[in-house]
């Protein structure tokens, strides 16, 4: 029988093992062991960033509200958390992140409360109307940009994004507790836009405009 090295983690113990002794089929199968597998450790900031980002891309595409849904907290991971994944690879590169936006011209005004609003693919200037102004927002700037108004309420980028991760169930499914969380719950229970609930739609285009924002960042990492 052939001998040779092993490291893996034990799925009975949970401890890393090592081994040089011949590992029988039955045995191996049962503590999770293929021969010549190698242990791989915790995944990098950077592989993770640069994963996280390949995800994103391959949600656009779809049409599953689900895989839509799970930009949310793809987003969050890396703008919102106590530990923002950007922040832990951007700490080596240093790099200026600028998210490029739209204006809007048809917002209503704030406390309307006959009003039901949202931006949309407005946001993006690569999907807006032709003609809009293009503006160039620091991080903190794009997620207090306002992207929707629900009969008095306005709504930023941020609270789209904790919103669909918190409550609508890409990170927790939970009930909406607040009066901004309980307006955004009954407007996507009653209103429909392209097959979509507004807030789940409206983060397909805060994700491009996020993605195209991490294209230096990107190219740093790919270049080290």
């Amino acid at each position: 029988m052939r001998t040779t090295m092993y490291r893996f983690k034990c799925r009975i113990t949970k401890r890393c093992c090592r081994t040089n002794f011949p590992l029988r089929s039955k045995f191996a199968a049962e503590r999770g062991v293929r021969p010549h597998q190698t242990f791989r450790g915790t995944m990098d900031a950077n592989t993770l960033f640069l994963k996280t980002l390949e995800d994103i891309e391959s949600r656009l595409s779809q049409s599953d509200p689900y895989e839509i849904l799970l930009i949310a907290g793809l987003l969050r991971k890396l703008f919102l958390d106590d530990h923002p994944l950007v922040d832990q690879v951007n700490r080596t590169y240093r790099v200026k992140l600028e998210f490029e936006v739209t204006a809007s011209t048809n917002k209503p005004d704030e406390g309307d409360k006959n009003s039901l609003w949202s931006v949309q693919d407005g946001l993006d200037p690569e999907t807006a109307m032709p003609g809009k102004k293009r503006l160039l927002l620091s991080r903190d700037q794009f997620f207090q940009t306002v992207v929707a108004m629900v009969f008095g309420p306005s709504f930023t980028v941020r609270d789209v994004i904790q919103f669909e991760a918190n409550v609508a169930g890409a990170v927790h499914a939970g009930a909406p507790k607040t009066e901004k969380e309980k307006a955004l719950d009954t407007v996507g229970k009653s209103v429909g836009i392209g097959g979509y609930a507004p807030t789940l739609r409206q983060l397909l285009a805060i994700a491009r405009v996020s993605l195209k924002a991490l294209v230096p960042l990107r190219a740093a990492i790919n270049a080290a």
